[in-house]
């Protein structure tokens, strides 16, 4: 996959950023371009309605990716990655008509993520790199490490962790939804495939943002 070129602003923009304080959580293109779309897919499956649901909140994330891209000539990355989530729970649904199955598609799809991000270790750049650098424009840019004085090899080591650290989640997850579909009574399931689900992204999502330049730091004054 190449990389992105950026205009200086959007580079100076994430230097900035980095100095002060790390890079600031994207709560409004999580909200807009995950919760959304999640959000009116489940209300209209609850209602009977799961493929107007898809269609709609796939259609809501096309319009997002279309938007940011004439806007900005990038792809914003929230919208892009709930199209899966939403087609893998829209299989489920309609393909088996299994509700066993569809009650199983939140291990498949952690099942699916861990096997991706595995994957994507074998490759110099890690696909939560990737992320992240769609993200912050210029973030792992040769002026980025020359700014920083940061070795790439420091560079890359972070996000290698963290990939680590999301496959170890995601696995685990899966294997808590498992057992508990099999061992536990729905109601109980359907907490524990609640609670398993956006709040541990969202701490996800917030490790993800302040391990790299705490490792950095650390590393850096470890340094001789």
């Amino acid at each position: 996959m190449s990389v992105p070129q950026f205009s200086m602003e959007d580079q100076q923009k994430t230097f900035d950023k980095w100095r002060e304080s790390g890079p600031r959580f994207p709560w409004r293109q999580l909200i807009l371009g995950a919760l959304v779309p999640i959000t009116i897919f489940y209300v209209l499956h609850r209602f009977g309605q799961p493929l107007t649901g898809a269609l709609l909140a796939i259609a809501w994330s096309i319009g997002l990716l279309i938007i940011k891209y004439l806007r900005a000539r990038r792809i914003e990355l929230f919208p892009a990655l709930a199209i899966p989530i939403i087609l893998i729970e829209l299989v489920g649904t309609l393909i088996t008509r299994d509700p066993d199955f569809y009650l199983a598609a939140a291990a498949i799809d952690n099942v699916l993520w861990g096997l991706l991000f595995l994957g994507s270790l074998f490759f110099a750049r890690p696909l939560l790199q990737i992320f992240a650098e769609i993200l912050n424009p210029g973030l792992g840019s040769p002026e980025f490490l020359d700014h920083f004085e940061m070795p790439v090899a420091l560079y890359r080591s972070a996000w290698k962790i963290l990939t680590v650290i999301w496959i170890v989640v995601f696995f685990l997850k899966a294997i808590v939804l498992i057992i508990s579909q099999l061992k536990l009574p729905l109601e109980a399931f359907l907490v524990v495939r609640t609670a398993s689900g956006l709040p541990v992204l969202v701490l996800m999502l917030i490790l993800s943002y302040r391990f790299p330049g705490w490792y950095w730091e650390r590393a850096s004054d470890n340094r001789p």
